[in-house]
């Protein structure tokens, strides 16, 4: 219960309790929250109080707010990041989450401008440009673009991708094995496509993370961007101070 007694504000303990029950079960996701009022009962706090706790709920991800309908539970995020390479499909499956994946593009095309800088490659040369809205139990979550410098002897064909969703399970069925990767991370607002396949409104915060993907050689294979659903994503990062 709360304790009035504390200098911890009360809205921040509701909100700490709350996200407790919603981490316990008590409430599962798509699960309507109590109401203000209902929350201000069960507490015996004002409404003032269980706003802030609530506004706090919905910065966290934990709930979201649906005009007219009220305030639900969120689905969990998919977490990534670490001291591990892993795929997206890897994630997916780690968290507890049926992955998918819908093909939108499939291209052999010239490497140009920035595409040719990331792969370490001359303009011109021939790249593989895989577009693909990921999906975890069967609800989008991000737009993965994937540039590939491939050998010549490795193809992609529309039937493959559609049939396996890991696309690097693919490249090292046909001996491409990734390595290593850098990565970056910045927070962009949704254009009308991204919201569109998303399923959030223009302008909704997304993730945007741009990295290249290294084989064992060294060789630079994947430049890919990912725009994913800041509300369903998460990155995290483990370093050590080194004295």
């Amino acid at each position: 219960m709360l304790d009035r007694s504390s200098p911890v504000p009360l809205y921040y303990q509701l909100s700490e309790i709350l996200m407790a029950r919603i981490a316990a079960g008590d409430f599962k996701p798509g699960d309507l929250i109590p109401t203000e009022r209902e929350l201000m009962e069960m507490y015996a706090v004002s409404r003032i109080t269980v706003r802030a706790a609530v506004d706090e709920l919905v910065k966290r991800g934990f709930v979201r707010r649906e005009q007219g309908r009220g305030t639900f539970v969120a689905s969990p995020r998919v977490q990534r990041g670490g001291p591990t390479l892993t795929s997206f499909t890897e994630d997916i499956v780690s968290r507890g989450f049926r992955p998918g994946s819908r093909l939108l593009a499939l291209k052999h095309e010239p490497a140009t401008g920035r595409i040719a800088s990331e792969l370490r490659v001359p303009e011109g040369t021939l790249v593989w440009f895989v577009e693909r809205l990921r999906l975890a139990d069967d609800a989008p979550i991000a737009l993965n673009l994937s540039y590939l410098n491939l050998p010549p002897y490795v193809t992609l064909t529309q039937a493959e991708l559609e049939s396996e969703v890991s696309l690097w399970n693919l490249l090292r069925s046909k001996g491409i094995r990734m390595a290593q990767a850098d990565k970056s991370i910045e927070a962009i607002p949704a254009d009308e496509w991204e919201a569109s396949l998303l399923g959030v409104r223009k302008n909704a915060p997304l993730l945007l993370i741009e990295g290249v993907v290294w084989d064992a050689n060294g060789g630079a294979v994947e430049f890919h961007r990912i725009i994913a659903r800041a509300d369903r994503y998460k990155y995290y990062v483990h370093a050590e101070r080194l004295e």
